[in-house]
């Protein structure tokens, strides 16, 4: 565990052993005294185990494919004056904090909009459909 003066590798919430009082040191950053204790060495606790978080560093996730694809026609359901408006997706991008897929939609009147899944749902061909 870390203590008071040494340099601290990652970001992270950390807790004193004297008394429990709770920091946050970012990376880079000296250990401080506990201010409740000052003069004593302290020794440092995380509070999340070897996961601590890393601002501005992610992981790729095992992300889940997108709900649609590059020219599949889809309607807005999503709330506002495009609802019901029939479109086709022309791009489809993956947050890199969130994680979570963006359309760009066409719509039928010429129009581009940036929306969620959730706000679209698909249409099928209408030679897909049977009987």
């Amino acid at each position: 565990m870390p203590q008071s003066g040494e340099t601290n590798s990652k970001f992270g919430f950390y807790t004193s052993l004297c008394c429990g009082k709770g920091i946050v040191v970012p990376e880079g950053s000296e250990f401080p005294e506990c201010p409740n204790h000052p003069g004593l060495t302290t020794i440092w606790k995380p509070l999340v185990d070897e996961t601590i978080v890393q601002l501005g560093k992610t992981r790729k996730p095992d992300s889940a494919a997108p709900r649609f694809k590059v020219r599949d026609p889809v309607r807005f359901v999503g709330a506002g004056w495009n609802k019901g408006h029939l479109g086709c997706v022309v791009g489809v991008t993956e947050g890199h904090v969130d994680f979570v897929h963006h359309y760009h939609i066409q719509l039928d009147d010429g129009s581009l909009i940036r929306c969620f899944g959730f706000e679209l749902e698909g249409l099928e061909n209408e030679s897909s459909k049977t009987a």
